[in-house]
């Protein structure tokens, strides 16, 4: 199910006083799937058939048995009778879209979308950067480019910096990168709370490995202070791994602060930097930094391109076993046309992060002052400080 479905159950539960359990959550998953391939809502025999729930027991569970299962997954219905009806389709003059969940994606820039097209339409942008042909020599040249363009956005060596499909595959590569070269002996990793999931389960599951794992509370802003680093370091940790900025609140987390700390212990300090990146300014040789990611699509540019930098003084083992494409440290023929478009991208948002910042941060203070003349006791979730 997508999300705006899973938002739109609970909410029904909650207005219903429904206590949601898996059995709820089973059966509301097929009907869902049900009706996106069918364009019909199931009746109680197909229910039955493939979940097991007969009438009797989906009437238990749901308030308004067949009305709350349908409208609870968004399958309109013709009733007045009860509660659980769908949503009003509201009609708006002069419609205007206000996107406002930049966080969880961002559109292509126009500068973005020519790139795109101009290389998909050129006959010879079909190279193999491994080929050791006049072809393979310009699709080598482009990827080089883009290299070239983000680590001076970081100010960082182009050998140091790794193209992945995403912050996802970064965030494994670099923590399981680190704990593989301690199966024999384990060791200790420390990451906070409210990571994003690609390092939380990634953390989670070298803890099946017997890795131990130590998950620090942010403050009520939701910032992670460089002490809590200092404070839980112990001889075998091999890892630390904070996000710059999370990915809910926006909190920007003391990562020059952890850094030094880091630095100091000689533990390698490994940084989501999905939302940061471009935001605010992420030097790793300077901020003690050793593994960052970076994703495409918070910054304009397409989806499923990312990029890990990996400092040249770490070794790390590769979850992509196969050619000698990234230095050797991620084996699979380079997605061109998207590292063409991520070193453009990385190029664009730095260059204009400064005149970006100011015209956000006009915007923010005009949208708080608002809020509060309707409501002046609102709560911010975060820290309008960090």
């Amino acid at each position: 199910m997508n999300n705006y479905t899973k938002i739109l159950i609970y909410r029904m539960a909650g207005l219903t006083g429904t206590e949601l359990s898996a059995e709820h959550l089973k059966i509301l998953e097929y009907v869902a799937d049900y009706y996106e391939s069918n364009s019909v809502g199931p009746l109680y025999q197909n229910i039955k058939k493939n979940t097991g729930y007969t009438k009797k027991e989906i009437e238990a569970l749901f308030p308004y048995a067949l009305n709350s299962v349908y409208t609870w997954v968004g399958i309109p219905i013709h009733s007045t009778n009860h509660i659980c009806k769908p949503a009003a389709g509201v009609q708006a003059d002069d419609y205007r879209e206000v996107y406002l969940d930049h966080n969880a994606t961002t559109y292509l820039r126009d500068e973005i979308k020519s790139i795109l097209i101009r290389h998909v339409k050129q006959e010879n942008s079909y190279g193999n950067p491994s080929s050791s042909t006049d072809l393979g020599k310009q699709a080598y040249g482009i990827v080089q480019t883009a290299r070239t363009r983000i680590s001076g956005c970081l100010k960082v060596s182009p050998k140091e910096v790794l193209f992945v499909s995403g912050a996802s595959e970064a965030n494994n590569m670099a923590i399981k990168g680190i704990a593989f070269q301690h199966l024999e002996s384990k060791g200790h990793i420390i990451t906070s709370s409210t990571e994003h999931s690609s390092v939380l389960k990634t953390v989670r599951f070298l803890e099946t490995l017997g890795f131990r794992a130590t998950y620090l509370t942010p403050s009520k802003g939701g910032v992670i202070a460089a002490e809590q680093v200092r404070k839980h370091l112990c001889p075998d940790t091999i890892l630390v791994s904070i996000m710059a900025v999370n990915n809910e609140i926006g909190t920007i987390n003391p990562i020059a602060a952890i850094g030094k700390i880091c630095r100091e212990a000689q533990v390698p300090l490994m940084v989501d930097a999905a939302q940061g990146f471009g935001k605010i300014r992420i030097h790793p040789k300077a901020m003690g930094i050793s593994l960052l990611s970076i994703t495409g699509h918070k910054i304009y540019a397409p989806k499923g391109v990312g990029v890990l930098f990996v400092d040249q003084d770490l070794a790390l083992i590769p979850l992509i076993h196969g050619g000698e494409q990234e230095f050797e440290m991620r084996a699979g023929t380079e997605n061109l046309s998207s590292i063409l478009s991520l070193g453009r991208a990385a190029q664009l948002i730095c260059r204009d992060m400064d005149r970006e910042n100011s015209r956000l941060k006009i915007l923010q203070q005009y949208f708080l002052e608002r809020i509060k003349s309707i409501e002046p006791n609102i709560v911010i979730n975060g820290s309008l400080e960090q």
